[in-house]
């Protein structure tokens, strides 16, 4: 019998969240919605990498029997990441690639703005595929199966991952490059910014080594392979590997970084938000800061 009861959950979740008060990494902060526990809403304050400077609004959505299965986490503002789906779209599955269908009414699909997990955490994902499979066997056990083995098997010790853990990815996700480089195709919510990203790195790449020495016969082999760009090929349709993402990288994080500070993303919600934001001048947000409250306390003792 599974003690994994949305009250169990719950309970839990209270738990997990009186931990963060010692232990939430550096620029991130979450508060749980008091009408619906099993929500947190959060924002992350990117201070460095390829999204510095972004204020990122999101949400998690935990499951019921969490952390059996993997919370949802999903953007408010359109952020172009090779993990994240746009918001214009709903077409990510988080199920198996060897899955025979997916539909609709898939319930591991990724929304608009949701955050893919499969990298940072694929034991998440095993686990929820031996549910399945679980499920779908229980009515079909041959008698011929030896029920010590099966009680072994099933008691396998499995520790999903801890919400520490899922908010530490959230920020490794979007301030360290080695990060973005290790995600395969697969693993991508977005396959155009996965490609933008290599594009981008490829050319940072070769930007460099071309800085350090260039021979004019270096320049024509680079003409030359100009000319067999896939964009000068005639007919057919190209694979989205085969486009020209020259660029594309720079300016569509530059916008995402622009959107998610933007007044409508940080002062345009609702009034009853859990973690909103003050529009402040630079003395009055002086005189609320930590180190000004702290020096006025040091100059009354």
């Amino acid at each position: 019998m599974s003690l994994l009861t949305p009250a169990f959950t719950r309970q839990q979740l209270c738990v997990d969240f009186a931990i963060l008060k010692h232990a939430c990494p550096k620029g991130i902060y979450v508060a749980p919605l008091p009408e619906e526990p099993l929500t947190w809403t959060g924002v992350l304050f990117v201070r460095k990498g390829p999204y510095a400077n972004a204020i990122l609004r999101f949400q998690i959505a935990f499951a019921d029997d969490y952390p059996r299965r993997p919370p949802v986490v999903t953007f408010q503002s359109d952020v172009f990441h090779p993990l994240v789906t746009p918001l214009t779209t709903y077409t990510y599955s988080t199920r198996d690639a060897g899955a025979d269908t997916q539909s609709a009414a898939d319930e591991q699909r990724l929304p608009p703005g949701g955050l893919s997990l499969r990298h940072g955490f694929p034991a998440w994902f095993q686990v929820a595929s031996t549910v399945r499979q679980e499920a779908n066997q229980s009515e079909h056990v041959p008698q011929s199966q030896d029920p010590a083995a099966q009680q072994a098997q099933s008691s396998k010790p499995r520790r999903p991952p801890h919400v520490i853990q899922l908010l530490q990815y959230l920020c490794v996700a979007f301030d360290t490059e080695e990060v973005l480089d290790s995600i395969p195709l697969d693993a991508a919510a977005n396959a155009g910014a996965w490609h933008a990203w290599q594009s981008y790195r490829a050319k940072s790449s070769s930007s460099r080594a071309a800085s350090v020495a260039q021979s004019p016969s270096d320049e024509k082999g680079q003409g030359a392979e100009r000319s067999l760009s896939p964009k000068q090929q005639p007919g057919g349709a190209r694979k989205p590997g085969e486009w020209n993402w020259q660029g594309v990288w720079e300016d569509r994080v530059r916008k995402s970084i622009q959107a998610s500070a933007s007044e409508h993303v940080l002062y345009g919600g609702e009034n009853n938000d859990v973690i909103g934001f003050v529009k402040m001048d630079g003395e009055a947000a002086d005189k609320v800061s930590p180190a000004r409250q702290q020096k006025d306390a040091q100059a009354v003792s």
